[in-house]
Protein backbone atom coordinates (compact mmCIF):
# COMPACT_ATOMS: atom_id res chain seq x y z
CA UNK A 1 0.00 0.00 0.00
CA UNK A 2 1.52 3.35 -0.69
CA UNK A 3 0.43 7.31 0.78
CA UNK A 4 -0.82 9.85 -1.41
CA UNK A 5 2.37 10.56 -2.86
CA UNK A 6 3.29 7.04 -4.37
CA UNK A 7 5.94 6.13 -1.07
CA UNK A 8 5.41 3.00 0.34
CA UNK A 9 4.27 2.69 3.79
CA UNK A 10 4.99 0.94 7.20
CA UNK A 11 2.33 -2.13 8.35
CA UNK A 12 1.13 0.79 11.14
CA UNK A 13 0.34 3.70 8.46
CA UNK A 14 -1.31 0.90 6.53
CA UNK A 15 -3.43 -0.16 9.19
CA UNK A 16 -4.19 3.77 9.88
CA UNK A 17 -5.01 4.38 6.63
CA UNK A 18 -7.61 1.42 6.32
CA UNK A 19 -9.20 2.52 9.84
CA UNK A 20 -10.03 6.05 8.54
CA UNK A 21 -10.97 4.32 5.32
CA UNK A 22 -13.88 2.04 6.77
CA UNK A 23 -14.45 5.26 9.42
CA UNK A 24 -14.62 7.99 5.81
CA UNK A 25 -17.14 5.62 4.24
CA UNK A 26 -19.25 5.07 7.64
CA UNK A 27 -19.43 9.14 7.50
CA UNK A 28 -20.26 9.39 4.10
CA UNK A 29 -23.27 6.57 4.41
CA UNK A 30 -24.68 8.72 7.38
CA UNK A 31 -23.97 11.71 5.44
CA UNK A 32 -26.38 10.70 2.13
CA UNK A 33 -28.91 9.75 4.80
CA UNK A 34 -29.05 12.58 6.94
CA UNK A 35 -29.00 14.74 4.14
CA UNK A 36 -33.10 15.13 3.12
CA UNK A 37 -33.14 15.78 7.21
CA UNK A 38 -30.78 18.75 6.68
CA UNK A 39 -32.12 20.31 3.48
CA UNK A 40 -35.63 19.83 4.91
CA UNK A 41 -34.07 21.70 8.70
CA UNK A 42 -32.43 24.31 6.25
CA UNK A 43 -35.07 25.41 4.13
CA UNK A 44 -37.75 24.98 6.83
CA UNK A 45 -35.12 27.79 8.65
CA UNK A 46 -34.92 29.70 5.73
CA UNK A 47 -38.78 29.63 4.97
CA UNK A 48 -39.29 30.88 8.74
CA UNK A 49 -36.87 34.21 8.86
CA UNK A 50 -38.02 35.07 4.87
CA UNK A 51 -42.02 35.15 6.00
CA UNK A 52 -41.24 37.81 8.86
CA UNK A 53 -42.83 40.78 7.87
CA UNK A 54 -40.38 43.52 7.95
CA UNK A 55 -37.34 43.85 10.47
CA UNK A 56 -36.79 40.56 11.90
CA UNK A 57 -35.56 42.07 14.85
CA UNK A 58 -36.96 45.75 15.55
CA UNK A 59 -40.32 45.18 13.94
CA UNK A 60 -41.69 40.90 13.87
CA UNK A 61 -44.52 40.96 12.23
CA UNK A 62 -46.20 38.83 15.46
CA UNK A 63 -45.61 42.64 17.45
CA UNK A 64 -46.35 44.38 14.29
CA UNK A 65 -49.61 42.21 13.38
CA UNK A 66 -52.44 44.08 15.35
CA UNK A 67 -55.47 45.86 13.43
CA UNK A 68 -54.44 48.95 15.17
CA UNK A 69 -51.49 49.36 13.66
CA UNK A 70 -50.05 49.18 17.46
CA UNK A 71 -46.55 47.51 17.78
CA UNK A 72 -46.66 45.96 20.90
CA UNK A 73 -43.48 47.59 22.43
CA UNK A 74 -45.33 51.11 21.84
CA UNK A 75 -47.60 49.67 24.97
CA UNK A 76 -45.21 47.58 27.04
CA UNK A 77 -42.38 50.27 27.39
CA UNK A 78 -44.57 52.39 29.84
CA UNK A 79 -45.04 49.70 32.23
CA UNK A 80 -42.85 47.24 34.48
CA UNK A 81 -41.64 44.02 33.72
CA UNK A 82 -44.81 41.83 34.72
CA UNK A 83 -47.37 44.17 33.17
CA UNK A 84 -45.39 44.74 30.21
CA UNK A 85 -45.52 41.15 29.38
CA UNK A 86 -49.10 40.52 29.99
CA UNK A 87 -50.01 42.68 27.37
CA UNK A 88 -47.40 42.18 24.88
CA UNK A 89 -48.31 38.26 25.07
CA UNK A 90 -52.52 38.85 25.23
CA UNK A 91 -51.36 41.66 21.60
CA UNK A 92 -49.07 38.48 19.86
CA UNK A 93 -51.52 35.55 21.27
CA UNK A 94 -53.11 35.77 17.58
CA UNK A 95 -50.27 36.05 15.12
CA UNK A 96 -47.67 33.81 16.85
CA UNK A 97 -47.20 29.89 17.52
CA UNK A 98 -50.14 28.73 20.01
CA UNK A 99 -52.94 31.20 20.95
CA UNK A 100 -53.51 29.47 23.87
CA UNK A 101 -50.33 29.25 24.64
CA UNK A 102 -49.47 33.01 24.46
CA UNK A 103 -52.49 33.47 26.64
CA UNK A 104 -51.58 31.44 29.59
CA UNK A 105 -48.22 33.13 29.55
CA UNK A 106 -50.18 36.14 30.11
CA UNK A 107 -51.75 34.99 32.77
CA UNK A 108 -49.19 33.55 34.59
CA UNK A 109 -47.85 37.18 34.31
CA UNK A 110 -50.60 38.27 35.13
CA UNK A 111 -50.51 36.25 38.09
CA UNK A 112 -46.98 37.63 39.61
CA UNK A 113 -48.05 40.72 39.32
CA UNK A 114 -50.92 40.86 41.18
CA UNK A 115 -49.00 38.79 43.61
CA UNK A 116 -46.16 41.38 43.48
CA UNK A 117 -49.20 44.15 44.35
CA UNK A 118 -50.75 42.66 46.71
CA UNK A 119 -47.31 42.11 48.84
CA UNK A 120 -46.75 46.08 48.35
CA UNK A 121 -50.30 46.36 49.74
CA UNK A 122 -50.23 44.20 52.80
CA UNK A 123 -46.55 46.31 53.90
Amino acid sequence: MKDDNGKPLTRSQEIMKLAFRDQEERFAKKREEWAPVWEAALKAAQDFTSTRDGDAVSHPAHYTSHPSGIEAIELTRHHDFLTGNVLKYVLRAPYKGSEVQDLKKAAQYLKWAIEKAESKESK
